[in-house]
């Protein structure tokens, strides 16, 4: 009962942040988008022990791979007609 709560930090926005990712790589059927989304919330979890420069080199390679998994406008658009 008398445990101390845990710090709400960045982790949890990041968390947060690559869950909502995944799921707007999922309408579009970006495969390669939901992986490296799940990637980058996973990456932001505070229990592990992966910290530093590290991380954050991390953590963008993550999101530079996830804005270039989603197929051209022309591809999304035609599956939005459909």
């Amino acid at each position: 009962m008398n445990q101390q709560k845990a710090k709400f930090t960045w982790h949890y926005y990041g968390m947060a942040f690559g869950a909502l990712m995944a799921m707007l790589a999922g309408t579009v059927g970006s495969i390669g988008g939901v992986v490296s989304a799940f990637a980058f919330a996973i990456l932001c979890h505070p229990v592990l022990k992966f910290q530093g420069v590290g991380r954050f080199v991390f953590l963008i390679l993550f999101t530079i791979l996830y804005v270039f998994a989603f197929p051209e406008a022309d591809v999304i658009r035609q599956m939005m007609a459909e």
